[in-house]
């Protein structure tokens, strides 16, 4: 009788496994979602020195943005302005929050030019007029200030205060040559440095670091909600009807109509939104009364543009819906024990939203008789909050921007040199 098998005359070997396939098998697709679970940039950066298959995925913008939306934002701090939403263009921040526990983001921007005193023509504030030589903040994306100077807004600066390096523009022959006003933004692409200057009066252009142009864009264009009556007439009051500057919201810039202080003339907020990668212009009603305060997010987890408002003391999340309309997605208190104290002892009673980027919305805390106010950090994904306090003697309820350090690509040329472009 012949033995069974694996007893008696020697156990049956077992089959060799497989061998490994060698690092450079993997495929670039499936080596850029290894990547993308390292903890922190430093470890792509080191993962990026193995060889030139890592690198080159490691460098891929397509890789860095998403590596880049993963991470909590590195937030330096919130810089503040003395004006409110005003036609004219706004001062000089006189107040800058330091808002991070992280020490090198804090080694960092210890130095930080923050109030522009590397630029140049930049004198102190006069207290009985304006001092048109002043550089003034228009805008702040991913580590970049926008900078307007003169009493036309013509001479520009995209100024990066971390490196205190910047690129100088002239908008001549774009805009109007009359006394005008024209609305700026900026919106910084991370991946790689590069910018675009997006600004309008009656007419728009877009100004990109990349070609180092201006691109004039027809505002007859501008597509309007359904329902509403396209005639030229009306198009022109909506682009008249926004007197603020812009806002960045990943690849969206935004322009809100502020009508808080026209409610009573017209009761409805509009948004002048600029998709940055279709260059396509819209304005879009929000679904909450005037007066409220609000931001844009780009959320690609709920399609796109999406909202973030908020009603006392409550925040809410406002998606599209199937057919284009508003749903309410969110809506939860902000009132933990801490806030409800602070609330009662402070008279700390005004939410401001300021941003919403990454999982993570920012937000000021301010008291209506008092000049102080906390800065808040809300995580989306575990509702944990961090707070900042801001004790300045005056007030400053002018634009508060969130700063967030930009994040420097593995590959590629350093694009903050100085630059002084004549277009």
């Amino acid at each position: 009788m012949e033995p069974c098998e694996g007893t008696g005359g020697g156990a049956a070997k077992k089959p060799k496994p497989s061998p490994a396939p060698p690092i450079a098998a993997l495929g670039d697709d499936f080596l850029g979602e290894i990547l993308l679970r390292l903890p922190d940039m430093a470890s792509l950066a080191s993962a990026a020195l193995a060889c030139k298959q890592w690198h080159r995925v490691a460098s891929d913008p397509a890789v860095f943005r998403r590596f880049d939306a993963l991470r909590r934002p590195p937030l330096v701090g919130f810089l503040l302005t003395d004006r409110g939403d005003m036609p004219s263009p706004y001062r000089s921040p006189n107040l800058f929050v330091h808002a991070t526990r992280n020490p090198n983001l804090a080694a960092a921007a210890a130095d930080g030019d923050f109030f522009f005193e590397d630029l140049p023509a930049v004198d102190s504030d006069d207290e009985e007029g304006y001092d048109w030589d002043e550089w003034r903040l228009r805008g702040c994306d991913g580590g970049r200030l926008l900078l307007s100077r003169g009493r036309d807004g013509l001479d520009l600066a995209v100024y990066d205060p971390i490196s205190r390096t910047a690129v100088f523009l002239r908008p001549d022959g774009v805009f109007r040559a009359c006394t005008h006003v024209v609305r700026y933004a900026i919106v910084v692409d991370e991946a790689d440095g590069s910018f675009l200057v997006i600004g309008f009066d009656i007419r728009g252009a877009v100004f990109s670091s990349r070609t180092g142009k201006w691109v004039k864009i027809n505002m007859e264009r501008v597509k309007l909600e359904k329902g509403d009556v396209t005639y030229e007439r009306e198009i022109f009051d909506t682009i008249r009807s926004f007197s603020s500057d812009g806002m960045a919201a990943g690849r969206f810039a935004y322009w809100r109509s502020n009508t808080k202080k026209d409610r009573h003339f017209n009761p409805v907020e509009r948004i002048m939104v600029l998709d940055t990668t279709t260059m396509e212009w819209s304005v879009i009603t929000a679904p909450f009364p005037t007066g409220e305060s609000y931001c844009v997010a780009d959320m690609p987890e709920h399609g796109g543009l999406c909202l973030f408002s908020s009603k006392e003391q409550c925040l809410q999340l406002w998606v599209r819906n199937s057919v284009g309309g508003w749903v309410l997605k969110k809506d939860f208190s902000l009132l933990n024990e801490w806030m409800k104290k602070i609330r009662r002892a402070e008279w700390m009673k005004r939410v401001r939203v300021l941003a919403a980027r990454a999982g993570y919305v920012y937000m000021e805390f301010w008291s209506i008789r008092k000049a102080n106010s906390y800065f808040l950090v809300l995580n989306m994904r575990t509702m944990k909050m961090s707070v900042f306090p801001n004790n300045p003697e005056d007030p400053h309820r002018g634009p508060a921007f969130p700063f967030f350090m930009r994040l420097e690509p593995l590959l590629g040329p350093d694009e903050d040199q100085n630059v002084h472009l004549d277009v």
